[in-house]
């Protein structure tokens, strides 16, 4: 649950110029701070390495203090290097003994080397001569013991301890919200937060943990809600804007969304993944032309991003230009050639201007690729049947039985039997497609609107109507 925010141009300055200083091997002299923010910096990047570089030349400068121990054994520990981690806090309890936050982190490594009893007997004796202000952070502790032995239940009960004895420790906060998801403490969960903000009505990542319990129960407009107060109350939450208009974008909110993305653009720079749904977002709205702008803006952030050409391609479909269209679905498949849906739509465009045996090369291309889809198998049979070609589109049915399965297809069938002279067995079909799904009937006249005359079918599809 990072919360990042656009990088000071001093700081970057700084980074660079002590990436400069180390290249060349010059003795880098810094203070605390601006080793601890350097650190921070490589560790948010992800670049480890780099990280524990830093730490050691902080800890050749501050040997005797033991913060430089901890960050370094933290980092090994992310890394994997659990043994190099407990040598080193080892370490750092020979200057300092018990400093919580060397027991704490051994606990957490202790834990995840499947070490409990250790990790629990050093718990116990925390308990005991904590203050009250540090027990957030041993309930914390514990947590992580209850991970590792799949006690979901206790996971979300100590970190609800650890949160009420603290409820400004964001890594408790952070922690919950996935122990909520283990432990499918979804009412629970909305209960303890609603308590929380009602203490706390400015805490932000309670405000967060809400709303994804909320999401999880279905509750989308009370979601999209307790995550929009999420980074009301912290301009810089970067997750909150981004999870908040996903769910806008589930709810087709699509202006809810396009204002908090802006909001989030403000802040944050340029985010190509934001770009791409803002994109989406005017294409649902049925702004074209703002759509196109915002796809070729991205095209010239990264010119070799199949995404963005296909989506280009869906708008020139919409607005029924379909040479630029053919032309964009050809790009996104020349980057990316085992997307089905880029077969798919380039087959529909390809039908749109009677280039049928290509229409028809490419809708298989799209089953193939996609066998489970049953929606790229209807189409493809129905534009057989309207082609003429029965007899392959019946064919193309048997061979879609192997992998998936719907009522649009069992209509499909009845269609091509019925234009085929099997009466018998098309109405065997049309009543079959109407047991299993009713609603779905209407494909039958999208193919051949002949049948709506048929009264033997009206008269089967009455009959089923009132079965609904």
């Amino acid at each position: 649950m990072e919360n990042k925010t656009k990088r000071d141009v001093t700081f970057l300055n700084l980074v660079s110029d002590f990436e400069t200083n180390f290249e060349k091997g010059q003795n880098i002299i810094l203070d605390e701070k601006t080793f601890l923010e350097i650190i921070r910096f490589y560790e948010e990047e992800l670049q480890y390495d780099k990280a524990i570089e830093v730490a050691d030349i902080a800890l050749s400068q501050y040997s005797f203090r033991p913060d430089f121990y901890i960050i370094k054994a933290r980092l090994l520990f992310q890394t994997n290097l659990q043994e190099e981690a407990l040598i080193l806090l080892n370490k750092a309890e020979t200057i300092s003994p018990y400093e919580h936050d060397i027991l704490l982190l051994k606990i957490r490594i202790l834990a995840f080397k499947g070490e409990v009893d250790n990790a629990k007997n050093i718990l116990v004796d925390m308990k005991r001569y904590v203050s009250p202000a540090d027990l957030s952070d041993v309930y914390l502790s514990e947590s992580y013991i209850n991970e590792v032995l799949q006690d979901y239940e206790g996971m979300y009960e100590n970190l609800t301890k650890s949160i009420i004895c603290d409820m400004q420790n964001e890594e408790a906060f952070e922690r919950i919200g996935f122990a909520v998801q283990l432990s499918k403490n979804y009412e629970a969960s909305v209960e303890f937060h609603n308590m929380v903000i009602n203490e706390q009505p400015f805490n932000y990542l309670a405000w967060y943990n809400l709303g994804h319990a909320q999401s999880c129960l279905g509750e989308y407009l009370k979601a999209i809600d307790s995550l929009e107060y999420s980074f009301i109350t912290e301009e810089n939450f970067e997750n909150g804007y981004l999870d908040c208009a996903d769910i806008c974008i589930q709810e087709k909110k699509y202006q809810r969304a396009l204002k908090i993305y802006q909001s989030y653009l403000e802040i944050f720079g340029i985010n190509e993944e934001v770009l791409i749904n803002m994109a989406e977002c005017e294409y649902q709205l049925g702004n074209l032309s703002k759509a196109r702008i915002l796809l070729n803006k991205l095209l010239k952030l990264d010119p070799y991003n199949d995404e963005v050409y296909y989506k280009l391609g869906l708008c020139y479909a919409q607005a029924e230009n379909w040479n630029k269209a053919i032309n964009a679905y050809h790009k996104a498949i020349a980057l990316e050639d085992n997307c089905e849906d880029y077969f798919f739509s380039l087959a529909k465009a390809n039908a749109a201007v009677g280039a049928y045996d290509k229409a028809e090369h490419y809708y298989g291309e799209a089953v193939q690729m996609g066998p489970e889809q049953s929606m790229y198998w209807r189409d493809y049979i129905s534009f057989l049947i309207k082609l003429g070609k029965k007899d392959k589109a019946l064919e193309v049915f048997q061979d879609s039985d192997d992998y998936t399965f719907g009522a649009d297809l069992i209509f499909c069938r009845g269609v091509a039997q019925f234009l085929n002279g099997d009466q018998k067995e098309a109405y065997s079909s049309f009543e079959e497609g109407l047991k299993e799904e009713f609603d779905q009937h209407t494909i039958i006249f999208d193919i051949e609107p002949e049948l709506a005359l048929n009264k033997e079918l009206q008269s089967m599809i009455s009959y089923y109507r009132g079965e609904h």
